[in-house]
């Protein structure tokens, strides 16, 4: 229970100057596999929060704190390519869990539209202690920025 204090403490802490800020851009959409449902994401420079619905087999809640980098992979003549790896939680009336995710995503040129995939380990804290892959697959749609 002190390591799950911990982390959330870290997290939060490392999410609290995003909370100062206006966001650089703000989207919403949607995605399928594991998670499916709705998400949308806030971008603060390279920084970004990610928060999603899940309406499979029962509801779920996530938010990750993510880490974007342009340089990893060889960016297109067209269009951006972030790779992505941040740390989040999710929470179900069964259970609340732990994320670590990566992804990558691709930003349409001259467009609002942000494609994405995502894998995601899982380490369920309650109730046990039990670990899992999310993967998915969306598309989001930015009102503002990008």
């Amino acid at each position: 229970m002190k390591t799950l204090l911990a982390l959330l403490c870290l997290c939060a802490a490392g999410a609290c100057p995003l909370a100062a800020q206006e966001p650089d851009a703000i989207g919403a959409g949607l995605l399928a596999g594991k998670p499916t449902g709705v998400t949308a994401k806030l971008w603060y420079g390279s920084m970004a929060v990610d928060t999603g619905v899940d309406f499979g087999h029962q509801l779920t809640l996530y938010g990750d704190y993510l880490w974007n980098n342009w340089k990893v992979l060889p960016q297109p003549a067209k269009g951006r390519l972030p790779v992505y790896m941040g740390v989040g939680m999710q929470v179900s009336p069964e259970e609340f869990g732990l994320r670590l995710v990566a992804g990558a995503a691709y930003m349409l040129p001259h467009n609002r539209l942000e494609l994405f995939f995502d894998i995601v380990p899982v380490v369920r804290l309650s109730p046990g202690t039990s670990g899992g892959v999310n993967l998915s697959a969306g598309v989001r749609y930015y009102f503002k920025g990008i």
